[in-house]
């Protein structure tokens, strides 16, 4: 057996035992039995036997193959399993965010949610491995509690796990509901009787939440040293210094923008107003709205085909839909429900919520948006790269960075209007603002990670800078603090793809193929910055042999 053959075999069994330590996160890459009816350990044993299970293998990787011998892909996937163990090391044992969020649900209610919006099965078989799963909530709850025996949570996570633990019976109550008369009565008194059986482990648990915020720490903050440390391990290539400063550059130039094409649309309003007055110019019904999202998304795809921009397989295929109204009330506006990696053929749908009050059509779906939208979220958004990148490695998804799938969608927004795809002043003002609201989340993200900013100053920041309501900006602050160094990551990866395609330009002169930049991204979204970088090198030298 040669290396790639002892590598190939050794990833086989890395995944088979992840899977069955983890089984939701089968779930959600498309693998259903048996893993559908199963739940992990709740404890903190589990979250330690997760790493202990990758460093066993990146030991064993080291210790039996010879890297030098590996073919191009499998060099990368051993890089890939590197930074992984490296990332996943920093995340137990420094930032400790498994002994610092209550919020039980956080890591598994999301299963729950795709087994009744993903249409991968009958509805009556994923009811019925959703029963097994709620069976065995209640261990899992129990097992989850014990990770904060010798610990203390932060306050403003207990909060947020207390609300999200508020909702969580609803959920069941409402998954009941909406299947009534839609599955056997023998099935259907099996779920209720199973969401009955849960009212009192919910209890428990809520009294237990109710309990610990007398034992919560303030401080939520990663600090800078930590942070630094983050997004080193990111391969970035940009110091958090140098991060904050492209910020500050990013907001000022498109503020000024903002301002300039507004006042070509409307002299003498203000950008608000003027946004204001786009979201007025918007289909007169839902229905023409949602034809018109449809139609957005297909000319999409066949723009990219024609203008040869980037490879569309064409056996993929995206749904848009009005969302269901069952799951109207899990989603407010809108979402892309992505096709898992194992599901064949690759089929997303897209799911527009009808507004109660038609009035309110155009804040989402008003015509500058929605071609924007189309471009971001479907093709060559992160539909398009994300049906191709389920075709490469397994690996891969050990390395899943935000810069690389939020920024590329970001870039795909200016790059389409590059070619020609979306124009207007509308649209360009609807992208100018969405990139404003961008660099304020890299400012954000930076100084409430490095405990630089507090709370307060991030959601006025939001308020007066992008327009958002209080309630929501807070919203959206809150996620900020649970997730450093992610907000960062629209526009900042964005930059760096523009950054990477004029090196790769640069150094392949005339030989740039424009087309096979961006598949090479779309194959590979779950990369780095960094190992992109090296996967193109690869490219080049071949080229140049």
């Amino acid at each position: 057996m040669d290396a790639n053959q002892k590598f190939e075999t050794l990833k086989e069994e890395l995944f088979k035992k992840f899977f069955e330590k983890n089984p939701h996160f089968a779930s959600y890459l498309g693998l259903h039995d048996p893993y559908d009816y199963l739940l992990p350990k709740g404890d903190t044993t589990h979250v330690i036997e997760n790493l202990d299970l990758l460093q066993e293998f990146v030991g064993r990787m080291k210790k039996t193959i010879n890297y030098d011998s590996l073919n191009e892909n499998n060099k990368i996937d051993w890089q890939v399993m590197e930074k992984a163990s490296e990332t996943f090391r920093f995340e137990v044992h420094e930032r400790r965010i498994h002994e610092l969020n209550p919020d039980a649900f956080d890591e598994i209610g999301g299963v729950f949610f795709a087994m009744i919006t993903r249409d991968y099965a009958p509805l009556e078989k994923r009811i019925d491995a959703i029963i097994g799963r709620l069976e065995k909530l209640p261990k899992f709850l129990e097992e989850f509690r014990s990770r904060f025996e010798h610990s203390k949570p932060v306050k403003l996570w207990t909060e947020v796990a207390i609300e999200s633990a508020k909702q969580i019976p609803g959920l069941f109550q409402f998954i009941a509901s909406a299947t009534k008369g839609k599955i056997p009565e023998e099935l259907h008194g099996r779920l209720l009787k199973a969401a009955a059986n849960l009212m009192q482990p919910f209890q428990e648990h809520m009294r237990w939440l109710d309990d610990l915020k007398a034992k919560t720490i303030e401080d939520w903050a990663l600090g800078k040293e930590k942070f630094v440390k983050l997004l080193e391990l990111r391969g970035l290539g940009m110091s958090s210094d140098e991060i904050l400063q492209l910020g500050y550059k990013y907001l000022k130039e498109m503020k000024e923008e903002r301002a300039r094409i507004a006042a070509q649309i409307s002299p003498g309003k203000s950008a608000r107003d003027v946004m204001k007055e786009i979201e007025k110019n918007a289909p007169k019904t839902f229905k023409e709205a949602l034809q018109i999202t449809r139609d957005a998304m297909e000319e999409a795809k066949q723009f990219i085909i024609n203008n040869n921009i980037t490879t569309v397989h064409k056996e993929d295929k995206l749904v848009v839909e009005e969302t269901p109204a069952f799951l109207a009330p899990l989603i407010p506006f809108a979402a892309m429900m992505m096709p898992s990696r194992f599901d064949k053929p690759m089929i997303g749908v897209y799911v527009v919520t009808r507004p109660k009050d038609v009035a309110n059509l155009g804040s989402h779906l008003n015509y500058a948006s929605i071609r924007n939208t189309a471009v971001h979220e479907a093709y060559p958004g992160h539909f398009l790269q994300g049906s191709i990148s389920n075709r490469s490695s397994l690996i891969h998804i050990l390395g899943d960075n935000a810069e690389t799938v939020e920024g590329w969608a970001h870039y795909c927004e200016q790059m389409m209007m590059e070619h020609g795809f979306v124009t207007g002043l509308e649209s360009k003002l609807v992208q100018v603002n969405d990139v404003v609201w961008r660099a304020v989340r890299i400012i954000v993200d930076i100084k409430l990670s490095r405990g630089e900013m507090k709370f307060e100053e991030a959601v006025k920041m939001l308020t007066d800078e992008v327009g958002m309501s209080k309630e929501g900006a807070t919203a959206e602050v809150r996620r900020y603090t649970q997730t450093p160094g992610y907000p960062l990551s629209y526009l900042l990866g964005k930059h760096l793809i523009l950054k990477l395609r004029e090196e790769v330009k640069q150094k392949m002169g005339e030989k740039f193929d424009e087309k096979e930049f961006h598949d090479t991204i779309t194959a590979n979204g779950y990369l780095s910055i960094s190992l992109l970088r090296k996967v193109f090198d690869q490219r080049i030298t071949k080229t140049e042999a």
